[in-house]
């Protein structure tokens, strides 16, 4: 099952791939649609869409509510669509046989989009715009994506630029940077990490990003996971030295653990579900999904959010306005580590450990 379905997947996708015969990864690109596919093995470990997914033809547009101003500090309030056209993400991310985790326009928010990085508010001197919810602002390619295929990783290097609906001038580039290392462990016991590196620069003075303001469960956007609706037995848990408050903490938040003493300054996020298999059926075993972000990034540790659609993220800058410098890159870097069966506390813990010292070096 496993061989034909990756047949089917490369004559899909396949147009152009590009190999290494030292590993078993390949990298897949779809000229007509700009989706690079990463296979490790047989099957994908992730697609990332660099070229536009359109709003799908049979789901209905969603509208912000028309009020007497155009904008109340949280959300548009001029009545305009969003959730439009868009590119630069990863959808989906795949489980070790080959099954979506990830989900991609929602009918419930049809802006939500995989694995993605964005923001509620994108400020520009006195323009705001929403390249969470793609309204008024949105992240365009440029040139093309370089890929790497190493001795026991494959990586995508991206670049986009950022400009308001209607407005020619590029006011930040972005380089994100997407590695999946190669999958370890027995059947049972699989693992893999994706490596997510953004690296942000204003093109132009007065640029400054921040969350959802002025909501008391706000200041989310940054980077976010947006998981199937169809995972099973689905659940989360939190380790952060200072949590706040969270939407849906009553909802699937199975543990808050706040325990500086011994964790420090850690901070990470695992989902727990079992997700349907490429015949729709219910995995017997779970897989975990844990979030870590590194230590050197700025305002760290950064809080984590979480509703109930089943949307997950590291709510960097949060309710802070974080200002990005003209020819001044901000770094940002996360990892996400996809594992077979249920994960604990003290693993989670190593894990971090071993993803802080990766960055120290």
């Amino acid at each position: 099952m496993k061989f034909v379905f990756s047949v089917m997947f490369l004559c899909f996708l396949g147009i152009l791939s590009v190999s290494a015969a030292e590993n078993s990864f390949s990298i897949t690109k779809d000229k007509n649609t700009e989706t690079y596919t990463i296979l490790d093995g047989d099957l994908p470990a992730l697609s990332y869409h660099f070229g536009v997914v359109p709003y799908p033809k049979d789901q209905k547009v969603h509208y912000f509510s028309k009020k007497a101003t155009p904008y109340d500090g949280a959300y548009y309030s001029d009545g305009s669509a969003f959730g439009a056209d868009r590119s630069d993400y990863i959808q989906p991310v795949y489980g070790f046989n080959g099954e979506p985790l990830t989900d991609d326009y929602p009918k419930d928010h049809p802006h939500h989009r995989g694995l993605w990085w964005s923001w509620c508010e994108v400020r520009w001197n006195d323009k705001i715009g929403d390249i969470w919810a793609v309204n008024k602002i949105r992240a365009y390619p440029k040139g093309t994506v370089k890929t790497t295929i190493g001795k026991d990783f494959a990586e995508l290097e991206a670049v986009n630029v950022w400009k308001f609906d209607g407005d020619p001038t590029e006011i930040v580039k972005e380089i994100s940077r997407i590695r999946v290392s190669k999958t370890t462990g027995i059947e049972g016991k699989k693992s893999r990490n994706i490596d997510l590196s953004l690296e942000l620069e204003a093109l132009v003075d007065g640029v400054a990003i921040a969350g959802r303001q002025k909501v008391n469960y706000g200041g989310y956007g940054g980077i976010a996971l947006r998981m199937v609706p169809e995972a099973e037995d689905f659940s989360i848990r939190t380790v952060h030295p200072a949590p706040d408050q969270w939407r849906g903490s009553d909802d699937k938040m199975a543990e808050i653990i706040t325990d500086p003493q011994k964790f420090g300054k850690a901070a990470w996020l695992s989902i727990f579900g079992k997700y349907p298999t490429l015949e729709k059926k219910a995995a017997a075993d779970f897989t975990t999904i844990t979030m870590f972000e590194s230590e050197k990034n700025p305002l760290f540790p950064n809080p984590f959010r979480y509703y109930s659609s089943r949307n997950i993220m590291i709510a960097f800058p949060a309710f802070h306005v974080f200002s990005l410098g003209k020819n001044a890159p901000v770094s940002y870097k996360c990892r996400f580590r996809i594992q077979q069966g249920k994960s604990d506390p003290i693993s989670e813990w190593n894990s971090w450990k071993e993803y802080q010292n990766l960055n120290a070096e």
